[in-house]
């Protein structure tokens, strides 16, 4: 009998296959992960440069400027203050409340700068800036926005403070 249209594959087509299929799987993996690795290392240069930023000021006698820093695009905010304590801008309030749900005793009293959303930031969504002073911030704990992977913050230091000031713009 003649079969029309009937498609005879051999066990070696039929393993290719399941090999090609696996390849381009375990590549996507692979570039998912390095775009994933170039997002952390962009945190980590931020916490330098930001660290790096404040301690020259700083060490400055009197300065007053803006700087401009780049996130990652998924990294929605960046807040400063307190953890402990319940003052804070009112806009920010579920931020807030959700950085101290998701947090330990440890980074409550040891940290002062925080990465929104929390997920995306990982490990680096909490850490601690030596050196600043939020006090001109809206309560004791204030964030600000970053628009297309870039945020401007003002700093300002007088001749006799002793630590740099963190302002909005």
């Amino acid at each position: 009998m003649n079969k029309r249209g009937a498609i005879e594959l051999s066990f070696g087509m039929i393993f290719s296959i399941i090999i090609m299929i696996a390849i381009i799987g375990v590549a996507v993996y692979a570039i998912t992960s390095f775009l994933q690795i170039g997002k952390t290392s962009q945190i980590s240069l931020f916490h330098q440069k930001f660290q790096n930023t404040v301690d020259e000021i700083w060490s400055s006698s009197i300065t007053n400027k803006i700087v401009s820093f780049s996130l990652p695009s998924s990294i929605e905010l960046i807040c400063f203050g307190s953890l402990i304590g319940t003052n804070y801008n009112p806009l920010y309030e579920r931020k807030f409340k959700e950085f101290v749900k998701y947090s330990n005793l440890h980074e409550q009293r040891n940290t002062n700068r925080f990465l929104y959303p929390i997920d995306t930031a990982k490990n680096f969504a909490y850490s601690k800036t030596e050196k600043i002073d939020v006090t001109e911030l809206t309560g004791s704990f204030d964030c600000f926005e970053i628009n297309s992977g870039n945020v401007k913050i003002r700093f300002e230091k007088n001749e006799f403070d002793s630590s740099v000031k963190i302002k909005h713009e």
